[in-house]
């Protein structure tokens, strides 16, 4: 029997290890799954890496550090150690060559997945090693296989990769940040009093310097920094008017002493900015630069540095490089998969778009589900819409907010426009009911301005009766954090986005949708074409050559962050 069937009948003898480990509850390394087994009986147990085939690897899982994933979690030091054993000929070295091919193999196959799919289920918030080897050979056909014979295998991890501009940008603030945490990140600010415009304070310097450091705030050129010292003071005080009394008496008691210190420090051009006592004063400048930031990571934008900004200033370089890393792998699994007319709802940035052909032609705000009552993410495709919709009020609803405010005031159903039904649709006096235990009922609230669901609804299957619709609540499209819903979506300008749903079913334009909303009966539409949807969710963006960081509102970052560390 010559050398190379000898490895091929030891690799055989694995693979079948392989098969009963995982039909066993037996610990076994993460690269063990069908794809390794289905790749290896494919191609008759014969090995597949070479010296120089397996240095590619390694470079390529080296480059995996760029995608906000851990290189060893591949193996790669194990790896490096193969180099030497992977071509040698002596029956002694079998056993560690045949580990040596499956790790190998294994490890490939589980990075070129992680990149085309993502590590992480992002719905489920697990880890994916277990997977099958169609789900490759369906993209990649027999280059998963050439490309290790060939040498090819820089071209298939680039293949693997999305290509995608947000995923391009995403991964390069990843490297800065990286470069931020490699500086020593930024200080942290006191957990203490409000700092505002106008103010004189020390800690005023630490946030010059904090948002120095990420872009927000920059310096004063030379020829503007005495001018703009003398004339700042006045002039916040004249922008910011109701600044508190406390930092108003403070900046007027201290501004004869700190204007000339700033004139004598500005003057020496060997005084660094932070040193110089105006770093303390709150100018103008920096109240920009405080609003730019608030603006980047979705907060109130009144350029005051209360509690809610200062935690979002004090969330460290590393955290940051994390939450790109997890957002990184929601590109991977989910940017690939957009067709090229969609309604995307960004859960997290609170807002809804429109895509035709790739291109985004309509954008809004909408309000989500609160962080108990989360939206859900799924896909689905939008079938119909109900202009004037009647509103049947959800058991949860029902059960946890309606209720109760029954059972305080059985006039809340009059004003709310609510009537009741029993279980075969008679409706019933809410009178005689007992809202204690008020059985098998169902409350539906007719159609109307004030109505939960205002003027319409689009509607598309789904197992949670999540739809998106008008509300009565506009003055919450202000808030910059929007999780108020139950967990439906509510849509800011809804009827824009209900006209360009329409423009290819016949018969129906602005002025027949104003004409049908004008008699206030209910009214379903069905779609000529259905359009494809998605409630997706991701914490971070790349807007206006700058990386914005939202909030959390779900906490799914934290789980979906452990997931990613798993090996």
């Amino acid at each position: 029997m010559t050398f190379d069937r000898l490895i091929a009948k030891a690799i055989e003898r694995k693979i079948a290890d392989v098969q009963l480990t995982l039909t066993t509850e037996e610990q076994h390394p993460s690269y063990y799954n069908q794809a390794l087994i289905e790749f290896y009986q494919q191609r008759n147990f014969r090995p597949v890496w070479t010296k120089k085939s397996l240095s590619q690897l390694i470079r390529n899982i080296e480059s995996l550090e760029s995608d906000g994933l851990n290189p060893q979690d591949y193996s790669l030091s194990h790896l490096k150690t193969a180099l030497p054993i992977v071509e040698m000929r002596n029956k002694d070295a079998i056993p560690l060559r045949v580990n040596d091919e499956l790790q190998a193999t294994g490890n490939y196959l589980a990075a070129i997945f992680h990149l085309r799919y993502g590590k992480v289920n992002h719905e489920t918030q697990e880890a994916q090693s277990q997977f099958d080897l169609l789900l490759l050979t369906e993209v990649f056909g027999e280059h998963l296989t050439t490309a290790v014979e060939k040498i090819q295998l820089d071209e298939l991890f680039q293949k693997a990769r999305p290509n995608n501009f947000y995923y391009q940008q995403w991964a390069e603030g990843l490297h800065l940040y990286k470069q931020h945490a490699i500086a020593g990140g930024w200080p942290s600010l006191a957990n203490d009093s409000t700092l505002k415009p106008c103010m004189f304070d020390p800690q005023v310097a630490v946030l010059r310097n904090r948002l120095r450091i990420t872009g927000e705030y920059t310096d004063p050129l030379p020829e503007e920094t005495l001018n703009g010292a003398l004339n700042s003071l006045n002039a916040c005080l004249a922008i910011y008017p109701a600044s508190s009394s406390s930092a108003s008496s403070s900046a007027a008691s201290s501004s004869s002493e700190n204007v000339s210190s700033v004139s004598s420090a500005e003057s020496q051009s060997s005084s660094s900015p932070s040193s110089s006592s105006s770093d303390e004063f709150f100018d103008p400048r920096l109240v920009d630069a405080v609003k730019q930031f608030q603006s980047n990571h979705y907060l109130e934008i009144d350029g005051n540095v209360g509690s809610a900004t200062k935690a979002v200033l004090n969330i460290s370089a590393q955290e940051r490089i994390d939450q790109i890393r997890v957002n990184l792998d929601r590109a991977r699994s989910l940017l690939r998969q957009l067709p090229a007319d969609l309604v995307l709802v960004d859960l997290a940035g609170f807002k809804i778009t429109y895509y035709k052909a790739t291109k985004p032609i309509w954008e809004s705000r909408v309000q989500v589900g609160m962080t108990y009552r989360a939206t859900p993410l799924f896909q689905s495709e939008i079938h119909y819409l109900t202009l004037n919709p009647t509103w049947t009020v959800p058991p949860t609803i029902l059960r946890k907010d309606v209720l109760p405010k029954i059972r305080k005031d059985i006039e809340f159903l009059t004003a709310n426009n609510i009537h009741v039904f029993n279980s075969e649709g008679t409706e019933l006096d809410p009178a005689v009911i007992n809202w204690n235990a008020p059985g098998n009922i169902t409350l539906r609230q007719d159609a109307g301005n004030d109505a939960a669901l205002g003027k319409a609804v689009i509607r598309f299957p789904n197992h949670l009766s999540i739809y998106l619709h008008d509300t009565p609540y506009q003055r919450l499209f202000k808030r910059s954090q929007r999780a108020f819903s139950s967990g439906c979506i509510r849509v800011e300008r809804i009827l824009e986005l209900v006209e360009l749903l329409l423009n290819e079913t016949p018969g129906f334009n602005k002025i027949e949708v104003d004409s049908i909303i004008q008699t206030g009966k209910t009214r379903n539409i069905s779609l000529a074409k259905r359009i494809p949807l998605m409630l997706a969710y991701w914490t971070i963006e790349f807007k206006d050559d700058k990386l914005r960081f939202k909030p959390d509102i779900y906490l799914r970052d934290k789980i979906a962050l452990k997931a990613l560390n798993q090996n």
